[in-house]
């Protein structure tokens, strides 16, 4: 078995399927090269990926086999499909998203070491020198909103990570990355100009590192006045706060619904 086996696949292996599907159709088998290189990429098993190229045999052929592809994969693949530039560029994004799933370090621009790690594990990126009592409760806000988010979002553990990103004299940390989502956050203990403008620039350089799009969204304690959500929406950046026992976030939660 596949180290991913079990997990829901996600949209970029349906990818990566389905455009071998297109080239090779049913004629591949669970020792086949490719299908074998496929499988060590998105950390399943062979007999995995054959029977999900089964799967878009099904769609395409009704009737025979293995269950279609249903459901919002169905609906985003009909349009790649038929699309070869879409298709090749969401291809290269998949294989770049799921290579770091799939691997301890892989290379990104800039000459930068990229990993995933656990979400939990304290920022080593330098921050604005204030008083240590203050630093303190800061971070002391960041991890206990942090941790109230991924519990709600990721109870099982299996769903958010960290990344560190290691370039030449330095480490730069992301709080949380939402591989379902493609979406990168970081944590601010306050909803206010200052924290909000240092987390659009953190992001923004996070972002130059990676190989892979990401969308980028800060979680804050509270909701930013209209102002700086005017500020966010200029920067393409969404805000994340908690509601009631819940979180929304200013996409009229497209991030937060992501399956």
């Amino acid at each position: 078995m596949g180290v991913r086996d079990g997990l829901p696949w996600l949209h970029d292996e349906y990818w990566i399927v389905g455009e071998l599907w297109l080239r090779r159709g049913r004629a591949v088998r669970s020792n086949d090269a490719e299908v074998v290189e496929i499988a060590h990429l998105l950390g399943r098993s062979p007999d995995s990926i054959t029977w999900r190229v089964g799967n878009f045999a099904s769609t395409d052929n009704p009737g025979r086999g293995p269950k279609p592809i249903t459901g919002e994969p169905l609906e985003k693949w009909k349009k790649l499909r038929g699309n070869r530039a879409a298709l090749a560029h969401a291809l290269a994004q998949a294989r770049a998203r799921m290579a770091l799933l799939a691997n301890a370090t892989v290379p990104g621009p800039h000459d930068a070491g990229v990993r995933l790690t656990p979400p939990d594990i304290p920022s080593q990126e330098p921050v604005t020198v204030r008083t240590e009592a203050a630093d303190r409760q800061a971070e002391q806000t960041e991890s206990v909103l942090r941790e109230r988010f991924r519990r709600w979002r990721d109870p099982s553990g299996k769903r958010l990570h960290g990344i560190s990103i290691d370039i030449p004299g330095s480490t730069l940390r992301v709080d949380l990355y939402d591989p379902i989502a493609g979406l990168l956050i970081e944590v601010k203990a306050k909803a206010e100009r200052d924290s909000l403008r240092f987390a659009v620039g953190q992001l923004f350089d996070y972002r130059r590192y990676l190989s892979f799009e990401v969308n980028l969204a800060i979680l804050v304690p509270s909701r930013p006045s209209d102002d700086l959500m005017g500020l966010l929406n200029a920067a393409s950046v969404a805000a994340i706060w908690p509601r009631a026992t819940s979180f929304t976030d200013s996409e009229e939660g497209r991030y937060l619904s992501a399956r």
